[in-house]
């Protein structure tokens, strides 16, 4: 196998624990088995696959931002998880920039192709709404998208 791009390792000791010790790409996390219904403690593995939406939608709208070059902004990404059936990640990129509406509508393709959406899109309904400055928001639902 050639080297992988990412790697992780979960461990859970034997017995009724409910924390999995991760180690990914060399970082020490714990991960929290979920009790019940209520809000969970800690990290969850849920809450990494939204995590991994998040971070990875933030990076490629500053990558868009500074390829064409665009006025830099703070970029906020919130990723909630709905249980579905069907799952739904609901995405939120938020952006405090001016944008013309060419340039909102490739941050839109741009933030439906990344590659962690690429990735999840066949097996979850994801949902984006852009709000960037004070122009139209727009609502990109990545399910439709081929």
């Amino acid at each position: 196998m050639d080297a992988p791009a990412a790697w992780a390792r979960g461990r859970l000791p034997d017995g009724d624990g409910r924390v999995v010790s991760l180690d990914i790409n060399g970082l020490a996390l714990d991960c929290t088995v979920p009790a019940g219904d209520g809000e969970p403690d800690g990290v969850t593995s849920f809450g990494l696959l939204a995590a991994s939406l998040s971070s990875c939608t933030a990076m490629s709208v500053r990558t868009f931002l500074h390829r064409f070059d665009l006025d830099s902004a703070t970029v906020e990404v919130d990723v909630a998880l709905e249980a579905g059936p069907p799952p739904v990640l609901h995405r939120r990129v938020g952006l405090a920039a001016d944008l013309d509406a060419d340039a909102r509508a490739q941050l839109a393709a741009v933030v439906d192709s990344t590659p962690v959406t690429v990735l999840l899109r066949d097996a979850l309904v994801i949902v984006t709404h852009l709000e960037v400055g004070a122009g139209p928001q727009l609502e990109v639902d990545s399910a439709s998208t081929s």
